[in-house]
């Protein structure tokens, strides 16, 4: 039926709403609208008591409810609908991640857009002030041409002729730390962006990188117009960024793992840089993996995706050497005479027996290291990841610990100010001040248990007092600007020791850091999580490959202090052989049948009382293994506690669906959805939810 006919009787469109309820919603087209009916537009409806914002996603010939009772839409954002692309990934998302698509939806939307009375404001485009504006002319000026080496100039060539095909590819641009990735990417999407229309978009993990490739993709393309997608920019400048990239005004989107979402009429290339990080997983709402859709998104669209990283995950490795993707290699480091460091393993066990000391745990040998290092004038990083000053307060007369109430987690104690100290659990964020005795026995000597970035930053600043010395982590980057101040201060030379937590691993172009010592790595060894030896040697090679990144660097090393020397991550750390590591790990999951040789998803409940979540797994459990559709070869394991079992006063349980048929999964999650629904609505204030492809378990 035309839309002419249709507007002789009630047109119906069913809308997307952020609900839990997994269904479409009926309502009937205002007749006064001047706009016909296009899947993708954004709407304003009556929902209930309230007013919300929806998407059209049908246009229907008739409905099943009665025509008197349907309300009608009451409002059309000023926008054209969102790309067709961007909807059909969320409604796959949407079966995928077993999330009603509203959920998947209408979060994509920036939230001013989603409030109508903003909408007319949002149609006015926000003036720069004169001075910003004269910044970003300046930038716009200030072209500097990238110079690349033979094996750059080649991998952007294989680019550029799959650019050309306009049909899908995924690459893994695996390379060196150093070796130039993000100068090689951004060569060939120069050439994509000759082309004023076409759009590109690089996502990266960490907002915290997003300045400094924002500063050198704005010096690779002058005149070009950049968007930034990330949570730390203010509700206006996300709608604006957001429009700019809808209505195609913008070629080139920069973001974290929501910029995947952005609707952009004429995208042409995604890069997901660092795609090993955890990061890209969403671990809220609908939990999600952001380089997952980045290729499912490239594949609807028939464009290139380049998966850029020095230590890549094993299921994109594995992907590689299946040849389901494109491998690029990158063998040297990109500038002129950078040495690669090298990399010591230290045995702290070695170093005992030969009764050297270890001060805070920092090895006699590390230490002086970072004196001839200091002298020299060179910068220096020391590596532990955990923040605050000491993971626990302990009471040495009757054992108390500084527990979480509300978590099954210790609390860690950070200190303010010399006289100030707070105790603060970092899963549900409750702070308390120090106790100044024990609240078991009443003693009043508490002691700090192991250390934190804080606890070393200060023994470093009492052992090496001429130098400057910086800490990096999630408390000193806190306030907005913060962490852009602190690696300008980096890169200005103005810090001659960096502690840091992960942060300062991920993706920074130092380029006077000549060492790199690493401790407490080991406590990653002993993970009940198989992938925790995969994660460690990703960070340990990345946090080594932060020194001898330029000539300024000199003859680098990197010194990682542990116990257990033999582990797999520090074998092959030493020659910094990654693919050696990743066909380890690989053959030991493929004995045991672990992804990528199969595929999971976990099952989450959550309640008051531990008894009731494993109680409502339970019976989902039973009646879904029950239905006679249930696929033979999915496993299903026993209801098990989380190992954080508790935060925030909810206790957790989970269960472990796996099977090495991806199509199977997908059917036992469903009809795990269905029971689950069924066993919920019996046991009230009982949450669940189901997480597809968890990245820990």
């Amino acid at each position: 039926m035309s839309f002419d006919s249709k507007s002789q009787e009630k047109i119906i469109v069913q809308v997307a709403i952020d609900s839990p309820l997994n269904q479409l919603f009926d309502y009937a087209w205002d007749e006064g609208f001047a706009l016909k009916p296009e899947k993708g537009q954004i709407v304003q409806v009556s929902f209930g008591r309230q007013e919300c914002i929806g998407i059209v996603m049908q246009i229907l010939d008739k409905t099943e409810y009665d025509l008197k009772k349907i309300k009608k839409i009451q409002a059309i954002a000023p926008l054209p609908p969102i790309s067709s692309d961007v909807v059909a990934m969320a409604e796959f998302a949407a079966i995928y991640y077993q999330r009603p698509i509203g959920e998947v939806l209408i979060p994509s939307i920036p939230k001013m857009w989603r409030q109508k009375n903003k909408w007319e404001l949002l149609a006015k485009e926000k003036r720069l002030s004169k001075a910003k504006a004269a910044i970003k002319n300046t930038q716009a000026k200030s072209e500097n041409e990238i110079h690349l080496n033979k094996e750059q100039l080649l991998i952007v060539e294989k680019l550029w002729n799959q650019s050309i095909s306009q049909k899908f590819s995924c690459n893994l641009l695996q390379g060196v730390t150093g070796s130039g990735k993000t100068l090689t990417y951004l060569h060939w999407l120069k050439k994509i962006l000759e082309d004023d229309e076409s759009q590109v978009m690089i996502m990266v993990p960490e907002i915290n990188l997003t300045p400094q490739l924002e500063a050198s993709v704005e010096k690779a393309f002058p005149g070009k117009k950049l968007v930034v997608m990330h949570s730390g920019i203010t509700d206006r400048t996300r709608a604006d960024n957001w429009v700019k990239a809808h209505l195609g005004k913008a070629q080139i989107i920069l973001g974290t793992r929501m910029a995947i979402a952005t609707s952009a009429p004429n995208l042409k290339a995604i890069v997901v840089d660092e795609e090993h990080d955890l990061s890209y997983k969403q671990q809220e709402g609908v939990r999600y993996s952001a380089r997952d859709l980045a290729v499912w998104r490239g594949k609807k669209l028939d464009i290139p995706v380049v998966l850029a990283s020095a230590t890549p995950s094993l299921e994109t490795w594995f992907h590689a050497q299946e040849k389901r993707y494109e491998t690029l290699i990158l063998k040297e480091r990109a500038a002129k005479n950078a040495k690669p460091p090298l990399i010591q393993i230290l045995d702290l066990k070695q170093e005992q027996k030969a009764g050297k000391k270890n001060e805070h745990g920092l090895s006699e040998h590390l230490l002086n290291e970072l004196q001839k290092n200091i002298e020299q004038g060179r910068q220096s990083i020391i590596y532990i990841n955990r923040r605050g000053y000491s993971p626990v307060l302990n009471c040495q007369a009757c054992g108390w610990l500084s527990d979480c109430v509300k978590c099954s987690a210790h609390m860690v104690l950070h200190k303010i100010t010399e006289q100030k100290k707070n105790l603060c659990c970092h899963h549900c964020g409750v702070m308390k001040l120090v106790p100044k005795a024990c609240p078991d026995c009443g003693n009043t000597d508490l002691s700090p248990l192991g250390k934190g970035t804080q606890k070393i930053e200060e023994f470093l600043s009492e052992r090496f007092p001429k130098a400057k010395v910086l800490r990096i982590d999630a408390d000193t980057t806190r306030t907005k600007g913060s962490a852009e101040s602190l690696f300008a201060e980096i890169h200005e030379g103005q810090a001659d020791i960096i502690v840091g937590t992960q942060m300062i691993a991920k993706g920074h172009d130092y380029q006077s850091v000549s060492l790199v010592g690493v401790i407490d790595a080991d406590a990653s060894l002993f993970s009940q999580d198989f992938r925790a030896a995969e994660r460690l040697f990703a960070q340990l090679m990345q946090v080594a490959g932060r020194a001898g990144r330029s000539e300024d660097a000199g003859e680098s090393k990197v010194i990682i202090q542990t116990n257990y020397p033999e582990a797999a991550p520090y074998k092959h750390l030493r020659n910094a052989d990654v693919d050696g590591f990743l066909e380890e790990i690989k053959n030991e999951r493929q004995m045991v049948g672990l992804p990528p040789f199969s595929y999971q998803a976990l099952v989450h409940g959550e309640h008051k009382t531990l008894l009731q979540a494993f109680d409502m797994l339970k019976d989902a459990s039973q009646l879904a293994r029950s239905d006679k559709i249930w696929p033979a070869n999915v496993m299903l394991s026993d209801v098990i506690p989380r190992a954080m079992m508790r935060i925030a006063g909810k206790e957790r349980a989970q269960m472990l669906v796996e099977s090495e048929n991806r199509q199977d999964l997908q059917k036992s999650i469903e009809i795990l959805q269905h029971y689950l629904t069924e066993a919920h609505t019996k046991r009230k204030g009982v949450g669940w939810y189901i997480e597809r492809d968890p990245i820990s378990i």
